[in-house]
């Protein structure tokens, strides 16, 4: 009888194919799931932020407590405040061991622009751990940076909240992991709510990314593949 079966050089041939499918598909799919992973994770702690603060407008706490900047006006905002409606690790004011180190997190095209220090971004902030792991920054800014830099309109200042949703995790960019949102008198909004589509999508897919998290969220929940891919 004959007997069937595959020669040696076949079956190099047949390993060799395989193996560079699985070098095409595999990065692939691991950088899919890691997008997933993240927009998953900066919608939880989105709403998470949101919540925190619809409780805050419901108990009558106000902004002016945390205004003036000071450590302690700023650590019994935290404690009248956070600290009731958010599992919180560690909590820092004007230190560091809350944020990234100095250097890892920059803007979506690279730019540091204050994301230098190893304390936080800002002067007089305050930034906290949560129990899952993700940083948040607090940061009060004049009118016409919330107006300018954050594309949310006000004639008053505004407390900005910075969030990297995997923590230490990379990439540690504005625009990936790391958003803003802008709490003022009319609640809290994305960076860049007050602007227009265009606009927007300059900001977030050529520009510093502060203005990504309103365009995921006017996508679903879904991190633009230009944005992903800078």
């Amino acid at each position: 009888m004959k007997k069937l079966g595959f020669t040696l050089a076949e079956v190099l041939i047949t390993l060799g194919v395989i193996g560079v499918v699985a070098a095409i598909t595999i990065p692939g799919l691991i950088s899919n799931y890691r997008k997933r992973q993240l927009e998953e994770q900066i919608k939880v702690n989105y709403s998470s932020i949101q919540q925190t603060m619809r409780f805050m407008d419901e108990e009558g706490l106000s902004y002016e407590i945390f205004k003036d900047g000071s450590d302690a006006s700023m650590k019994e905002w935290y404690e009248s405040f956070i600290e009731k409606h958010m599992k919180v690790e560690s909590v820092c004011i004007n230190t560091a061991g809350c944020w990234h180190k100095q250097g890892v997190a920059l803007e979506l095209n690279g730019n540091k622009n204050g994301w230098e220090s190893n304390i936080g971004w800002g002067i007089n902030i305050l930034t906290f751990i949560t129990a899952k792991g993700a940083y948040f920054d607090m940061d009060g800014h004049a009118p016409g940076a919330c107006t300018s830099k954050f594309g949310v309109d006000t004639t008053t200042s505004c407390l900005v909240i910075y969030f990297d949703a995997n923590g230490a995790s990379k990439p540690n960019r504005v625009g990936k992991d790391i958003h803003a949102l802008v709490w003022t008198e009319k609640g809290l909004v994305p960076a860049g709510n007050d602007r227009t589509k265009e606009e927007i999508d300059q900001e977030c897919l050529t520009g510093s990314g502060y203005f990504c998290l309103q365009k995921i969220i006017e996508q679903g929940w879904e991190i633009p593949d230009q944005v992903w891919r800078r």
